[in-house]
């Protein structure tokens, strides 16, 4: 892992196909607390007529572009398109790629002291939920 944390995409779907940008604000929190660094991010639209609209952070919101900076590169037009297919009209769907930014200073510790990550699992909060269920 070197100092690095593990990435995930993350794709969140809002009804109504519009972003109103109510979530930037958790976005800057944990950012400011060092608990993760946004890489990328695309927001992507079906209209009511089936039309599809996206848009990189940079020209879809300030706040958004601000949060993300120079994007990584690692979300495309492709991606966009791939997600496009399944979204259903009056949705939009916004793709996060985050890098845990606390994952890499544990990591950068357990080298310093000679210890080597061997895996990093994620277990989805829904198995958790399934598990404490039974």
């Amino acid at each position: 892992m070197e100092g690095k944390g593990p990435v995930d995409l993350v794709l969140v779907e809002f009804s109504g196909g519009r972003f109103d940008g109510g979530i930037l604000a958790e976005l800057e929190s944990l950012i400011a607390a060092g608990t993760i660094t946004v890489l990328d991010a695309l927001l992507v639209s079906r209209g009511g007529d089936g039309s599809v609209e996206w848009a990189e952070a940079a020209s879809a919101d300030e706040r958004l572009a601000a949060i993300v900076g120079e994007p990584a590169g690692l979300l495309a037009a492709e991606d966009a398109e791939a997600v496009a297919e399944e979204l259903q009209p009056g949705t939009a769907i916004g793709m996060l790629v985050f890098e845990h930014t606390w994952a890499g200073a544990l990591a950068a510790s357990i080298q310093s002291r000679g210890g080597r990550l061997v895996d990093w699992e994620r277990v989805p909060a829904a198995a958790l939920t399934a598990l404490a269920a039974t």
